[in-house]
């Protein structure tokens, strides 16, 4: 028999095309599970409850598979936090190779112990500020596509995210309703990392009817060396 979580999952990826199979709804009442014995421990969400951890957290990180196929893509996800969206989209798309990051110890180590439990292979987790991994030589310019979901206005986003790129990648930010606003004011931020604005995806969530932007960005040419600026200079300073 499913558990609440379980049927909600199900029934609302359904609502967007997208099956989860028994095995995987498995995989997902297991991470539901962990992040809530965390949580007792750490304030990783302020939403435990079922029905809106199957739909906010879950079917939300989904939502990404609606405008991009991940399997055999090498992806980054910046400001995982407790895993979203990239867990969620590694449970779906095994053959993909992801890298997550945050900052905060106790969240990397929330999320390797996700990993081990779940047995996820080519998932790996890293602890860094979004502008050092951006100069690292071993992470710059070399993803496919870096997610990101409720890190920072896009115009400081955009500084975190392209040089993670490499030229012609895709990076898809994870917005609510003022998406078009933060797109107007990304203008620079565009033209100073290589990119542009590819696509709008909104997107209703299933069940409660949540309003959800993808912006799909583009990259279009390398970013110069001076970007990203060191750590905490983007958001004091958004291009």
């Amino acid at each position: 028999m499913h558990s609440e979580l379980e049927m909600y999952l199900e029934n609302g990826a359904r609502e967007l095309g997208i099956e989860v199979d028994e095995k995987n709804l498995k995989l997902f009442n297991i991470y539901y599970n962990l992040l809530v014995e965390e949580n007792k421990k750490y304030n990783l969400t302020s939403i435990v409850d079922q029905k809106h951890a199957a739909i906010k957290h879950f079917v939300d990180s989904l939502t990404c598979m609606l405008v991009y196929n991940f399997e055999e893509k090498n992806v980054a996800d910046v400001g995982s936090g407790a895993g979203f969206p990239g867990i969620p989209l590694k449970i779906m798309c095994p053959e993909m190779n992801i890298v997550l990051t945050d900052s905060v110890q106790k969240k990397v180590c929330f999320m390797d112990r996700v990993i081990l439990e779940l047995k996820l292979k080519k998932a790996r987790v890293v602890q860094f500020r979004a502008e050092d991994m951006g100069r690292s030589g071993e992470y710059r310019e070399s993803f496919d596509t870096v997610v990101s979901r409720a890190v920072a206005p896009l115009n400081v986003l955009l500084e975190y995210c392209i040089p993670l790129l490499k030229v012609g990648g895709s990076f898809l930010a994870m917005k609510g309703p003022a998406a078009g606003e933060e797109i107007k004011q990304s203008g620079a931020a565009l033209k100073n990392t290589g990119a542009e604005i590819y696509e709008l995806k909104t997107i209703n969530l299933p069940v409660l009817g949540d309003l959800r932007n993808i912006i799909i960005i583009k990259k279009i040419g390398p970013t110069p060396g001076e970007y990203p600026r060191r750590a905490g200079i983007p958001s004091k300073k958004p291009l």
